[in-house]
């Protein structure tokens, strides 16, 4: 497990949110979507810190998946300028070990904060009854049933 290089220093408005965060486990090389330092730059624009978890090894390996063949290799610097850019970490694992020590520790960083749900169906039960009542009386006085 290897932090990354210091935080680089971001906007006045990128600390109103510092309490999101993303984990992103990769092996730093981007063939499809969007330019991922573009995107770590969105990130640290609106606050959100990226922690990336580096899978693999520089030297590579070749994944075969459902009769595809695809050579992957861990692009290291790609993942920790993605963690300084968003004031996150990187994180490598090269084995599934490692990954479990990675885990423990961003669960130390990173809370979770649960919300209880407020409870409107009361409200919505005394509002009924409200407009029920109120069309009573009306439906009262409109055919001349006043009490």
């Amino acid at each position: 497990m290897t932090p990354s290089v210091a935080p680089s220093a971001t906007s006045s408005s990128a600390l109103q949110n510092t309490s999101a965060a993303i984990v992103l486990l990769s092996d730093g090389q981007s063939n499809v979507g969007p330019d991922p330092q573009k995107a770590a730059d969105l990130a640290a624009k609106h606050g959100v810190r990226i922690y990336t978890v580096g899978l693999g090894t520089p030297e590579g390996t070749i994944v075969k998946v459902d009769g595809w063949s695809m050579r992957t290799r861990l692009d290291e610097d790609a993942l920790q300028k993605i963690a300084s850019t968003t004031m996150g970490e990187y994180f490598r694992a090269p084995n599934a070990a490692e990954l479990k020590k990675i885990y423990r520790a961003l669960g130390s960083k990173l809370a979770f904060e649960k919300q209880r749900p407020t409870e409107v169906t009361a409200v919505f039960a005394g509002l009924g009854a409200l407009l029920a009542a109120a069309a009573a009386l009306l439906s009262l006085l409109w055919f001349n049933r006043i009490l």
